[in-house]
């Protein structure tokens, strides 16, 4: 599978306003009282593919680790104070919501959903993409992963664990893929998946690259194990293959962990 287009927006937290304006200048959507979380994935997307030169038979898979979570928090303390909660306020936390504006936005017939797994989610839906594709039930995928930040709200680390300092910024970041290698930026050779931190040793002693990616928890048990301090860059999946694409590397393995020692193995080379 070859990944042709990337794109990512990584800021320290902003107010909705900016986004929006930036959105205006490349949509005509009407999403004047839309959440920041499916703004963010717009404008992602957006300028990550032309929807013009797109298939008509195009994925769109939205992963998030905590989806609209700050207009939940808006409805729940509104309701706390026995406040009116406005109908726009109670539409946008419905998460799900957000893979279809996205779809919209790009004028996209293909399936679109949305995916979240604890630490893994924007893993998974590289995995459930690749199978669509391979099965030919869509012939491109555009996947991102978007995150508003938390900082935003009060005491969040009530309401949300935030690793690898995911959550600390607006996060908009997509990846479009599909079988054509022509004019790729990169071919994803391998996506594995291990249960078991067994499992992930016979998996990794099987490749040899020089370059590798990590998230915090796979960093932490590769020092672990590792007699000699490796040089790992702890990163998320998008930031990881954006970084070895900007640099003169061949190849690179990605490697991303959760807590409980599941995670995936991503091998990516140039040419």
């Amino acid at each position: 599978m070859y990944i042709h287009k990337k794109y990512l927006i990584n800021n320290e937290s902003r107010d909705i306003k900016e986004y929006k304006t930036l959105l205006k200048k490349i949509s005509r959507l009407n999403l004047r009282r839309s959440s920041k979380f499916n703004i963010l994935a717009i404008l992602g997307a957006l300028n990550c593919v032309d929807k013009k030169n797109l298939s008509d038979n195009t994925g769109i898979y939205v992963s998030s680790e905590f989806a609209s979570i700050t207009s939940v928090k808006k409805v729940l303390d509104n309701n706390e104070k026995n406040s009116m909660i406005m109908p726009f306020d109670f539409l946008n936390i419905n998460s799900n919501n957000v893979s279809f504006y996205v779809s919209q936005s790009l004028e996209s017939n293909g399936k679109n959903m949305l995916l979240t797994s604890d630490e893994l989610s924007f893993e998974r839906a590289i995995e459930l993409a690749l199978f669509d594709i391979e099965i030919g039930e869509i012939n491109d995928a555009l996947i991102g992963l978007v995150d508003e930040s938390l900082l935003s709200i009060t005491d969040f680390s009530k309401y949300a664990v935030i690793s690898d300092n995911t959550g600390c910024n607006d996060y908009s970041g997509w990846l479009y893929l599909n079988q054509d290698k022509e004019n790729a930026l990169c071919k994803i050779s391998t996506v594995a998946a291990f249960s078991s931190l067994e499992k992930f040793d016979n998996l990794i002693s099987t490749f040899d690259s020089n370059q590798i990616y990590a998230n915090k928890n796979a960093k932490k048990y590769l020092d672990l194990k590792s007699k000699n301090k490796l040089d790992i860059t702890i990163s998320t999946t998008i930031e990881s293959i954006i970084d070895f694409l900007d640099k003169d590397y061949k190849e690179m393995i990605y490697i991303s962990m959760d807590s409980r020692s599941k995670g995936y193995l991503f091998h990516i080379i140039k040419g």
